[in-house]
Formats: structure tokens, sequence, C-alpha cells
């Protein structure tokens, strides 16, 4: 009764659908800059309590994952587990949306057990976060964390949000992607406002969120994680390349070519025969095809393909002599052995850029538009907005080699590429530590 009241008082005020809106829009921004205080209330009490157990007993350091090819935090895992006083684990958990009835073609469960499997197999402390025989989130208190570092702020389930463990346990967050477009989300989700520390991957980025109303005491420059993996060697046995001598190309595309994705960024629709046709007519090139972890699902849920005919499409890839699938994370070894990327993916743009090697971007007119960075990167790349103008880019700079933008590229990574000595992961350890240390807040 009181809210059909309340309900009928609004529209009376506000007639206008837009006003209600905007009305509605404030309300929550309103309530979000209460819950942002709460949280930071609760750091301050955090802290001195880790600070209080640090050299006395571990600290736990969790990450926090639902998909393993966002798996970002390899290398900060590796250099917090090498530290005698920290214990580090893994938490697999799943992220809500998946339980949306238009993703029925998903099984939540192999979808688990194979990020699951992905870490065992890496020897990796692992654990599930999420029950999968009663379809349950964990409390994360049964893992006893107290810093959580979380894979992405989307779709997190209330008891495993920042607004809950940020009770028992410092929020932190490294970006699994790369923040290289205008998208709004980027900036003003409440999650990146109740962070104790955001880690950044560049200056452009840094700046979006201090406009954005983030403090910069919550913020660290620290270049991203993921590049880590260019200090290394290659390891030949994380290499799947099936030929040797042959020309190899990365195609990689993201899941936003629906009409009403936020980013817009996707063209599977207009490529996805083609680019499977030029595999099968060109035995002498390599292929192997990348997809977004959500593409199979926005495929089906588009209505695109049927779930068979979605099944169909992937097999036939499998079945070339010359191509295959991939879509786990460690993919860098790939990278760095692979000739070009043919790519969508906002965040693919900035994560083979330290290869040095050409990339293709497939072109959607409408696409949300990219900032500053997203800019400077694609300059260096060729854009391809229809098959004709991909044919011939194929053609020209992989086949022929003519690679005209190399240059370009280059200068980028002296200039605008973010790696401390040592790395990112070596670099955000150590600001962790001196918080725990009271060096720093």
């Amino acid at each position: 009764m009181l809210y059909t009241v309340v309900s009928k008082l609004i529209t009376w005020i506000f007639p206008e659908k837009e006003d209600r809106k905007r009305f509605r829009d404030f309300c929550k921004e309103l309530d979000s800059r209460k819950e942002v205080l709460r949280v930071h209330g609760r750091h301050a009490k955090i802290l001195a309590r880790l600070r209080e157990k640090y050299g006395k007993q571990n600290i736990k350091i969790v990450f926090m994952t639902s998909e393993n090819s966002k798996w970002v935090y390899q290398s900060l895992y590796e250099e917090f587990a090498k530290n005698p006083k920290f214990d580090v684990q893994v938490l697999v958990t799943m992220r809500t949306g998946i339980f949306d009835k238009r993703n029925s073609s998903v099984d939540y469960c192999e979808e688990a057990q194979r990020t699951y499997n992905f870490f065992k197999s890496r020897g990796i402390n692992v654990e599930y976060a999420f029950d999968l025989e009663h379809k349950r989130y964990k409390d994360l208190r049964e893992f006893n964390p107290d810093i959580i570092f979380y894979e992405q702020p989307w779709e997190l389930s209330k008891i495993q949000s920042i607004e809950t463990t940020s009770k028992f346990a410092l929020p932190m967050h490294c970006n699994y992607g790369a923040s290289t477009t205008n998208c709004r989300k980027e900036f003003v989700d409440p999650f990146y406002k109740e962070l104790f520390i955001y880690f950044t991957d560049n200056r452009y980025i840094e700046r979006g969120l201090l406009k954005h109303g983030l403090k910069e005491a919550n913020l660290r420059l620290c270049g991203q994680l993921k590049q880590d993996a260019y200090l290394k060697p290659v390891d030949e046995t994380k290499v799947r390349w099936k030929t040797t001598g042959q020309k190899r190309v990365i195609w990689a595309p993201h899941h936003s070519f629906y009409k009403d994705s936020i980013l817009k960024l996707g063209t599977f629709d207009w490529n996805c025969e083609f680019l499977y046709n030029y595999a099968k007519n060109h035995p002498e090139i390599e292929f192997i095809f990348k997809p977004h972890p959500e593409l199979k699902k926005h495929i089906v849920r588009e209505g695109f393909m049927t779930y068979e005919g979605m099944c169909e499409y992937f097999k036939r890839w499998e079945e070339l002599p010359n191509a295959q699938i991939y879509d786990e994370g460690d993919y860098f070894d790939m990278f760095r052995t692979s000739d070009m990327m043919i790519t969508d993916c906002n965040s693919f743009l900035y994560e083979y850029l330290p290869t040095g090697k050409p990339v293709i971007r497939l072109v959607r007119e409408d696409a949300v538009g990219f900032n500053e960075f997203g800019k400077k990167i694609i300059a260096g790349y060729y854009p391809a907005r229809n098959t004709d103008e991909l044919e011939g880019l194929i053609d020209k700079v992989l086949l022929r080699g003519e690679d005209s933008k190399r240059e370009i590229r280059e200068k980028i990574i002296r200039e605008d590429l973010i790696q401390p000595e040592g790395g990112a992961a070596k670099y955000a350890a150590e600001c962790v530590i001196k918080v725990l240390e009271g060096r720093v807040r």
C-alpha cells in the first residue's frame, strides 16, 4: 500500500518518464555514497587489525575468480606465495548472471569445474567459493581472508560483495582487461569507490577515475599484471601451435556484436563465416580461434545461432587441420609466438601490444569509442570494416610483410606502457607490504 502511494506521488511530481528515471538514479547515487562511506569506515579498523597481526601471524590473501580466461593475478599470486609472511589461495565463484534464464544453455557446474581444474592443474592452492550441489554462494568468512583481490566488479553475489566482505577483509583490485574505451562503467561503478586499493594499469584510466570521484589515496599506478608474462622467457610447453614454419594468426572475437550491448565492439556477425572459410582455404596459415568467454552465451542468447548451430560452428573450427580453439587464460606465450592478431576486443588491443606485432582491428561503426589511451594504441593497428578490407589486410600485412605502422607501435611501447622495475606484481606486492608495515596509508 505504501509503495503504491509513493509511486503515485513520484509520478505526480515527475510526470515525464525521463525525469522519473533521473530521480531514481539520483536516489541510487545517494545510497551508493552512503555505502561507500560505510565501507571506508571499516577499512581503517581492518587495517589496524592487520598491522597488529603482520609479522606475528601470516596474512591470508585470496584471489576471487569466476572465469579462468580473465585470470590476471598469476604473477601477483606467485609474488605473495614466495613470501613466508603470506598465505595465498584462489577462490572459484560464479557470476550471478550465469543463472539468468536467458543463459539456460550454460552449464554452470561445468564452467566452475573447468575453472577449478585450470588452477589445480597448475599447482595453485584453489577452493570453491560456490557450493555446486546446493547452488549456493559461500560466505567468504569460511576462508579467513585478510585481503581479497577481486577479479571483476560485475555480477557479484551480495554475500561475496565488498559491502559484505569489507566487514572482515580489505578489498583490492587489478583490472583483468585494459581500459581503452569511453565506457562509463569502467569509472562510475560503486565497486571501484569501495576498494581499499585499486592498482591501475595506465595514467589515462587513473585520470578518469579521479575525475569520477575516486580518491588518489586509493589508487596505485603499477601497470598491467598480465604483462609481467613478457618478462619471462617463452615457455614452449605452453605453446599450442600445431605446425612450424607457417604464418600464425590469432583471431580473438569479442562478445558484444548484439545491438543492445554497452560496448558495441563485436563484429562476429559479419566476419565469423568469412574467417572460417579463409582458414579452411589457406592451409599455409595456422589459426588459433580465441573467443571471449562470453561469446558462446551471447551467440545463443541473442538468437544469432541456435545452441546446436553454435556447437557445430565451433566443431568446424576444431576439425580444421590448421586451426584450433583456445578459450582459457595463460595465453601470452601464444601471443609472443604468433605473427598477427585479428580482433575487436578492447583488452587485447593493449595486451598484445608488447609483442610489437601487427593487429587487424575489426571495426563496428557504432562502437562506444576509445579514450585517449585507446586512440593512441589503435593508431598503430590496421582497421577493417568489411570482409574485403580484412582479406586485403591479411594479404598485405601478414603475407607480404608490409607493416607500415610498426614504428608507431614501437613508439607507444616506449612512451606509454607502464612497467615498474621487476614487474607490476613486484611493485603491487611491495605497496601492500608498505601499507601493512605502516610506512604508507
